[in-house]
């Protein structure tokens, strides 16, 4: 009585090996779940920097909105530009609408952060505009 018996230690081991197997299987797929969400992580962080890279870059926004404003056709448009230190405002009482649509496509087409738009009509030809870009 006093021995054990070794056909009992066998089966003990084969069902620990076993159990542990069945552990280390479910482990390998939690690994790799987590890996994937890594490089989904890793790829969000990459493009959240570029488009840090490119949306705060401020003497970029600042040389390029300058740029814009300071071209012929709006130069008429007697706009008033309030520089801030978050950003720009730019108003006009009655800004040409080939000039405020020459504004808006190079705005939009820039890809500048805009934080307030308002356009209302003042008449036929003319429009008052409130724009204010931020950086």
């Amino acid at each position: 009585m006093n021995r054990i018996n070794p056909l009992h230690i066998i089966i003990l081991l084969i069902v620990i090996i076993f159990f542990i197997f069945f552990q280390l299987s479910g482990l390998k797929s939690e690994l790799r779940e987590a890996q994937e969400s890594y490089k989904k992580s890793e790829l969000l962080a990459k493009e959240l920097l570029a488009y840090k890279k490119f949306y705060g870059d401020k003497k970029r926004i600042k040389a390029s909105l300058h740029k814009i404003l300071s071209q012929r056709s709006l130069q008429k448009a007697a706009l008033q530009i309030e520089q801030k230190k978050s950003g720009m405002l730019i108003r006009s009482k009655a800004i040409d609408l080939y000039a405020l649509n020459s504004l808006l496509s190079k705005i939009f087409n820039g890809g500048y952060p805009v934080k307030v738009l308002q356009i209302k009509r003042v008449d036929a030809t003319h429009a008052s505009l409130k724009l204010e870009i931020t950086w």
